[in-house]
């Protein structure tokens, strides 16, 4: 994927293991817990769990597609959560 067409431009792309990660950074801890609970949301409505690791200002997200191929589901899951982070600054 070129810069120009990607649909994720912020998010790492990784082929071994295929991941796709980011992290999104925060004024403070309540903006982290209220990202934390939307995205559990999207988890729960999407039924696609990425791994989550977090800090008082921050949430580092890694969308693994279990050993295959990154597929169309991840790459709308990654957008969905740019929308909540873009949502919630």
């Amino acid at each position: 994927m070129s810069e120009g067409n990607n649909p994720i431009p912020r998010w790492l792309k990784q082929d071994l293991p295929p991941t796709l990660s980011q992290r999104f950074e925060f004024e403070n801890y309540a903006e982290t817990r209220r990202f934390l609970d939307d995205l559990s949301k999207l988890c729960e409505q999407t039924q696609l769990y990425p791994n989550l690791s977090f800090g008082k200002n921050y949430v580092s997200v890694t969308i693994d597609a279990n050993g295959n191929k990154i597929a169309t589901e991840h790459i709308a899951l990654a957008q969905k959560i740019d929308n909540l982070f873009a949502g919630n600054n």
